[in-house]
Order: C-alpha cells, then structure tokens, then sequence
C-alpha cells in the first residue's frame, strides 16, 4: 500500500499544487490528511475545494480549522494568527466553512499499521518540539507507525526498545530523507507543512509510505514562493505571513 501524507497546508494553494504535481493520483493508494487546510495563506477555497476533490481515505482537523470555522475561539492564539482566522472565516464559503468545521478529531487509526493525529496521539493540540514530548506521544500511539504534523518541523523519531534516536532531515539539502520501517521499531513521523514550514526550508514539505518497502520518505518541493506572497499582501493578510514563507521560519 502506498500512502501520500499531507499536513498543514494553511490555504498556501501554489505549495499544494506543487506537491500534487510531484505526486499524481497514479503514484499512490491512500491519501491522509493531518489537518490545517486553512489559516495564514490566501487561497482557503482552493485548498479545501482541491483536497475534498481528491476524497482523503483519512482527514482529521487540526486548530486553525476549528478556529477558523468557529468551532473553537481564538484565545490560544497570537495576534497575528487569531487576525488570519477572522479573515478565513469571512473568506470560506458557507459551504466550505461546514466541510472544514465538520473534521473529526484525531488520532485515527488508518489500518493495524498506521496512526494519524495533528498534534499528539495523547492531545489534538499538543506540540511534540523534541524527545521528551515524542516519547509521551509514542506511549499513547495505537500503532507502530504515527504521523503527525502542528509544529510545521519534519522529523522522525524512532524507538527501538528503550532507546530513542531521532533524524531531522537537513535544511536545503536533498529533496528525499529516507526512513526504513523496521519490525518491532516505533515511529513517529512529521512530514512537516506544505503551507508554511519552519525549519528555515521554504519548500513546501510532505511524506510518502510505501508498506510494501517499508519505507518512509520525507519529501521536500520548490514552489513559486513569490506568488503565495502577492497573493497574501493583496488580500489584505498580515505582511509577515508572506514575508516568513520566503525564510521558512
């Protein structure tokens, strides 16, 4: 089986196609989405419209989703976040808005093999930044494969048996990061964001699984960064949201 993993998009519409691009509906079997469709970037309806088109095996929410649909206030945010919400709230059309307000709430189990939550299998929200908090999420996880996304930073974490070891793939490196799926070993994946990274990589980043590999793939792809940025600025958004796409940060 081969999954494509895609999380936290926040209407960035130009990094979406782009990965789409990178992987047509023929190179993969199931498609799972970690949440953060909207929130920061222009381009709400585009994304909501493409990825609904393309029918997810599996689509849970993530906060700015649930922010920008009302389904939840906006106290946990900055200003500049909770500002991005109330315009993607206004911006949604009422029935994209019901689509993206009716995600359910990770973690979901995808087969005996694979989990998906946004945050933290333990809490949606929750943000896993290093090994103590990736060793809580493992302790909850149902499966020996969780991916998750929120902190915008692809990494891996791997377990074998008591010990942790953790790959962060390289900033402007290769565009592929290979993890081998091992038996028994526990993994706890971030494919990092397609709409906004924060590793200081601007390409938009995702990840595959190939279960008959066994094999995991953090993938990183160049989009036109410049037309995400106008489209900010001439809708009004915060400058800053358009300014930190070009830094990845």
């Amino acid at each position: 089986m081969r999954f494509l993993i895609l999380s936290d998009i926040h209407g960035n519409i130009d990094a979406l196609d782009a990965v789409l691009a990178r992987s047509p509906r023929d190179s993969y079997d199931r498609l799972l989405v970690l949440g953060d469709l909207v929130g920061y970037g222009a381009n709400p309806n585009e994304v909501v419209d493409r990825i609904f088109d393309l029918t997810p095996d599996v689509m849970i929410r993530g906060n700015h989703d649930k922010v920008a649909t009302g389904v939840e206030g906006a106290d946990s945010f900055n200003r500049i976040a909770a500002e991005a919400a109330r315009w993607t709230q206004k911006a949604l059309t009422p029935e994209n808005r019901e689509r993206v307000a009716a995600l359910p709430a990770g973690p979901k189990n995808v087969d005996r093999d694979v989990e998906v939550c946004h945050g933290s299998p333990f809490d949606e929200d929750a943000y896993v930044f290093d090994e103590e908090g990736a060793e809580r999420a493992l302790e909850s996880a149902h499966r020996p494969i969780c991916f998750f996304g929120h902190t915008h930073v692809p990494v891996a974490y791997i377990q074998k048996g008591a010990a942790l070891s953790v790959l962060h793939p390289q900033p402007g490196g290769p565009e592929t990061t290979v993890v081998n799926v091992v038996k028994k070993h526990r993994y706890l994946i971030n494919p990092g964001s397609i709409g906004q990274p924060r590793d200081t990589d601007p390409r938009a980043a995702y990840a595959t699984y190939d279960s008959r590999k066994q094999r995991i793939e953090v993938r990183r792809v160049p989009y036109r960064i410049d037309l995400a940025q106008q489209r900010i600025t001439e809708a009004g958004l915060p400058e800053s949201l358009a300014f930190r796409l070009g830094l990845g940060r």
